[in-house]
């Protein structure tokens, strides 16, 4: 190593401390005020779920569907179909229908029913309205 580099590579060495020093102490000033981002909540209600076409109804529970044969009940309803095949029965009260995928058999009852129907081939029964 050459004697007169040293000189040299000392203030090279100097300068690259300082700008560090001076990044580090100018991001350590900044401040990042407090948002409270996490602290909000909603509810989610089945008015909240319901699709367009049932704006009218006013829902109150959520039927939830796992496949084959599903009954709702005398509440009125938001009942979600599945993917599959689907043999839906609104019951008594204003509900809001949505089949999904597969070729469903849906049928309203008593009240003011909204079916929904999917891509597939569905047949629908006592829907006041009704849209495949």
């Amino acid at each position: 190593m050459n004697w007169k580099n040293i000189p040299r590579l000392f203030f090279i060495i100097l300068a690259v401390l300082i700008l560090v020093s001076s990044i580090l102490a100018y991001t350590a000033n900044n401040v990042v005020p407090v948002t409270h981002l996490t602290d909000q909540t909603r509810a989610v209600d089945p008015n909240t779920l319901k699709p367009t076409a049932c704006s009218a109804l006013n829902l109150t529970a959520i039927v939830v569907c796992t496949g084959g044969i599903c009954n709702g009940s005398t509440a009125d309803e938001l009942i979600l179909g599945t993917s599959g095949i689907d043999i839906i029965k609104a019951k008594n009260g204003d509900d809001c229908i949505v089949g999904g995928g597969g070729d469903d058999d849906i049928s309203g009852d008593n009240g003011t029913d909204i079916c929904i129907g999917g891509p597939d081939n569905d047949i629908f029964d006592k829907c006041e309205t009704q849209t495949q």
